[in-house]
């Protein structure tokens, strides 16, 4: 199954039962196990330019690692590539791994996986993030 068609109707991005489990990722030569977090993004078309989109992890505002990539000023983005989207791709990956596996990755986890959310609200989980890494790296 694709990622794309792993998509449910309710705007929730899951990659099937099989990739459920975290597994261990590679970071810096040593291996750790990454823990469960859940990426909530919500788009409000009522609220005030550069806060229409909110990104959570565990219920708290997603940094936007802005010492990482400084690509959007006004935030974070998705559903298409571009700045915003490359701003969400980053801090997502420096969250969920570490900085430098985000700065080498960022740009085919935007391609493949971010400009593909839905575009009002979506929910990811670390177990879909590892399932896209052994994609890429074959390590999670």
């Amino acid at each position: 199954m694709s990622r794309e068609e792993s998509l449910s109707s309710s705007g929730t991005r899951g990659f099937g039962a099989e990739d459920t489990a975290p597994g261990p990722s590679s970071t810096g030569g040593h291996v750790e196990v990454s823990t469960g977090h859940v990426y909530h993004g919500r788009r409000d078309p009522t609220a005030p330019v550069g806060e229409e989109c909110t990104v959570t992890v565990d219920s708290e505002p997603l940094d936007c690692r802005y010492d990482l990539l400084s690509a959007s000023p006004a935030g974070f983005e998705w559903n298409y590539r571009g700045s915003g989207p490359a701003q969400l791709a980053i801090a997502i990956l420096a969250h969920a791994y570490d900085d430098n596996f985000a700065c080498e990755h960022y740009q085919r986890f935007k391609r493949e996986v971010v400009a593909n959310l839905p575009e009002d609200r979506w929910t990811l989980r670390t177990s879909d993030l590892d399932a896209w890494r052994r994609e890429v790296v074959g390590d999670a």
